[in-house]
């Protein structure tokens, strides 16, 4: 009887230790922590570059709320504030937000040009039709490597019932430096255990539009159910949380 009392005032003791574990913290916090391992993402941002990269947004149709957000993060540079990122692939993809559903009354245009402001890939979908969400643009193969060490500029725009408002498009625009893969970071994500990890990797050595493509192919295709806890924290930590909630989707269908 006296075993069992003691055995039972022991098992009230640990059960009352382990339910109050976190106790001191607040409520946000212990969400913060029980997520811990699910989105272990942090994104170092790199030096700005030198220069003054085309970047920002055109009026138009952003006043009618026809102008879509480049999943891009704002670089502070001494020239002001640029749309900015690094890559380390070839024909890397560029992924954007739309403001609303696209119907076939809208035209999208997707321009890339090199330090020459040269135009090296273009792309005018029109009467396409693409759910409310984000899209990606991809470099495609028959487009010449981007070089390294080499800056090119970038523009998106929209533009909303292009065949009867006249009205500039909505367009925003910004820069990406491709930078090569060094030894250690060759052999980080060679051991990296899943694209979260590789997105991880590159998140932490400020190559943005690796780590976000690796997450967002995942998310679109369905491959990796862990992607979408780092997608939206990597997007949190460069305000753009909004963009979290809205569904990956292709673009455009014709």
């Amino acid at each position: 009887m006296t075993f069992t009392k003691f055995y039972t005032k022991t098992f009230k003791a640990i059960t009352i230790i382990t339910l109050c574990t976190g106790c001191g913290l607040s409520y946000g916090e212990q969400i913060t922590a029980q997520n811990s391992n699910l989105a272990s993402i942090n994104f170092e941002p790199p030096p700005p570059p030198p220069g003054r990269a085309p970047t920002g947004r055109l009026g138009g149709g952003g006043r009618r709320g026809c102008e879509p957000t480049a999943l891009v993060p704002l670089t502070k540079s001494n020239n002001g504030d640029l749309l900015w990122g690094l890559t380390v692939s070839e024909r890397p993809q560029f992924w954007f937000s739309l403001p609303r559903k696209l119907t076939t009354k809208d035209a999208v245009e997707f321009v890339l040009k090199d330090d020459q402001d040269k135009e090296i890939y273009k792309t005018t979908l029109k009467n396409t039709e693409t759910p409310h969400g984000v899209i990606s643009f991809a470099v495609p193969q028959k487009t010449p490597p981007l070089e390294i060490g080499k800056s090119y500029s970038w523009s998106f725009s929209l533009s909303c019932d292009f065949e009867t408002v006249e009205d500039k498009p909505g367009t925003v625009q910004g820069g990406i430096q491709r930078i090569p893969v060094n030894t250690t970071l060759k052999n980080q994500l060679a051991n990296a255990k899943n694209p979260v990890d590789q997105a991880s990797i590159y998140a932490k050595n400020g190559i943005w539009f690796d780590s976000i493509t690796t997450l967002g192919v995942n998310i679109r295709d369905k491959k990796e159910k862990d992607a979408s806890s780092a997608w939206t924290e990597l997007l949190r930590q460069v305000n753009l949380e909004k963009a979290a909630s809205l569904p990956v989707t292709n673009c455009c269908n014709q």
